[in-house]
């Protein structure tokens, strides 16, 4: 039974990183190549719902929702529902590849723009030594070269599908293509591989323990202005709501 907090209608699991880790084991282990979704809400991504039925309908279709920003935790907390942790994308990540390795799983990814996903291997293949990652393509294609894509991504058969494009372009890629992908598990990933390749440099270890990764982001890339907009509102929306139930 999953244990879930609801905010602004989105559901949010109530997870630690190695029960994310374990339910995502669980769902490989039985999934049949049956392509479950796997996504990691956060304040945008909530808003986002709201004004995106399509968007929100495809997130009530995930098969587990990680607690990914500050702002999944206040509310929570509103609703007297405290989080047991929250859980930052790229932990996740490196998490499923830490089990993956052991486990032996394969992983295919999906995104980043020119050479940056390229670049993400390679460092991570450095980390992991035992990794199986066998196959990788840029997210940014040309749509008539989706078909091709897809191909090799099934004659791979991955247990992971990693699909790093943002939100919610690739929600909504994996959800289209859902019913025809071979792979037991597709996760959305935003803006990870930037990290593990190197082009975009993670948050001090202190703004990361007190949820201000957001912060360090807008930091470095001042154009997201634009959508840190809606923090303010989401913020009246909760304390509005008590949580956003």
């Amino acid at each position: 039974m999953r244990e879930t907090v609801k905010i602004l209608g989105v559901e949010v699991d109530n997870v630690t990183l190695d029960e994310a880790a374990n339910q995502t084991k669980n769902l490989i282990e039985n999934s049949n190549q049956s392509c479950e979704l796997i996504v990691a809400p956060n304040v945008e991504f909530i808003m986002e719902a709201q004004k995106d039925k399509m968007f929100f309908d495809i997130l009530r279709t995930a098969r587990l929702a990680t607690p990914d920003s500050i702002g999944v935790e206040m509310a929570a907390k509103l609703q007297k529902k405290p989080l047991k942790q929250r859980i930052p994308g790229q932990a996740y990540f490196r998490k499923i590849l830490e089990v993956g390795e052991k486990e032996g799983w394969t992983f295919y990814f999906l995104g980043g723009k020119g050479d940056t996903v390229d670049k993400a291997v390679e460092n991570i293949e450095k980390i992991y030594p035992k990794i199986k990652i066998v196959g990788r393509h840029e997210g940014f294609f040309e749509k008539d070269s989706e078909e091709n894509v897809i191909k090799e991504i099934n004659r791979l058969q991955p247990n992971v599908l990693f699909v790093a494009m943002g939100a919610p372009m690739q929600e909504k890629w994996i959800f289209a293509h859902k019913n025809e992908l071979k792979v037991d598990v597709a996760a959305g990933q935003g803006g990870t591989f930037d990290y593990e390749a190197g082009n975009i440099k993670r948050a001090p270890k202190w703004m990361q323990k007190i949820g201000l990764e957001w912060l360090w982001r807008l930091i470095l890339q001042p154009s997201r202005i634009k959508r840190m907009a809606v923090l303010p509102i989401y913020l009246i929306k909760i304390i509005i709501t008590k949580g956003g139930t």
